[in-house]
């Protein structure tokens, strides 16, 4: 997402202009006067289509969840308030100082920092305070520590599938669309108790160092290096994401897997999933990688009839 970089940055240095409320958008069932004051209490500014923003954030998210979901509205942050301009300023200084902190001039400041865009879920009791006092007790599962956790700006999916809606009946989901200064990041394994850098060198912790799919920023950087700048209202169905299409991992040995796929797959291949799956016990991948290089080698359709052929108990 380059251009909400650079379209972050303009917007800063100048005031913006409120737009109006979108007639085929909303953050909720309501009348499009109080769909203005859920803008206006929180310090938003609906986009309408045709924005570069909105446009780029549709697309993002249509390529990731395709017609699964109905995206009700975009709005930008418009730090109106007093604690947001100055978690926006805190941001700014906490980026130069990364900046510095890791090579200095040369390069643009976004480059030598790291920042990147970030998606997490919010309750809608929680949006208020969180764009004005920021982030105060990240709610996660805990498995890569003590931290706020990001799925990248290309895993949406993974952010709505940690999510829950609103309530059954509306399926309303709220996902804020982050600027994230990751700096340098180490890898952090599935189970730690990490609750800060383990040495200066480092910023932030990730799941996976060449495809991360958690970003993980931890309570003592989540209010100086994560700033929300977009809120995106989502309609999800009842189910979701519970398809019947998507894959579940097992609860199988791996070995065991390669045991069976063995006698379906040429030896070439078998040895690929081999080097693959002693990359992920030398924690170099994670396992969400190593389960989806592996259907990438053998399709879902073989590797669901070997799962269902073992009568092996599945996960989510």
């Amino acid at each position: 997402m380059d251009y909400l970089r650079t379209e972050f940055q303009a917007n800063t240095d100048s005031e913006q202009e409120e737009s109006t409320i979108s007639e085929s958008g909303s953050c909720d069932s309501y009348d499009k006067g109080k769909r203005l004051s859920f803008a206006d209490e929180h310090g938003l500014i609906e986009l309408l289509e045709g924005d570069k923003a909105y446009d780029l954030i549709y697309r993002n998210c249509k390529s990731g969840l395709g017609d699964q979901c109905e995206l009700l509205s975009i709005l930008r942050n418009g730090f109106r308030s007093v604690g947001s301009r100055a978690k926006l300023k805190t941001f700014q200084v906490f980026q130069e100082a990364v900046e510095m902190k890791h090579g200095g001039g040369g390069g643009s400041r976004s480059s030598k920092a790291k920042v990147k865009y970030g998606w997490c879920s919010v309750a809608k009791r929680d949006l208020k305070s969180i764009l004005e006092y920021g982030f105060s007790d990240p709610r996660n599962d805990g498995s890569y520590g003590r931290g706020l956790y990001l799925s990248p700006d290309n895993s949406l999916l993974q952010c709505l599938k940690d999510s829950s809606p609103e309530s059954s009946e509306d399926g309303m989901r709220f996902l804020l669309l982050s600027r994230v200064l990751l700096g340098k990041s180490e890898i952090v394994p599935k189970g730690s108790t990490q609750s800060c850098p383990s040495s200066p060198e480092f910023d932030t912790g990730v799941d996976d160092l060449a495809s991360p799919s958690q970003y993980i920023i931890w309570t003592t950087h989540m209010n100086t290096h994560v700033l929300p700048e977009f809120l995106v209202c989502i309609k999800t169905p009842f189910n979701f994401p519970r398809s019947p299409k998507r894959l579940r991992s097992p609860w199988m040995a791996f070995p065991v897997l390669i045991k069976a796929l063995s006698k379906f797959l040429p030896p070439p291949q078998i040895i690929i999933i081999q080097k693959h799956y002693k990359d992920q016990q030398n924690r170099r991948i994670s396992r969400s990688e190593l389960i989806q290089r592996v259907r990438g080698i053998t399709g879902d359709r073989l590797l669901l009839n070997i799962i269902k052929a073992l009568g092996h108990k599945v996960q989510e």
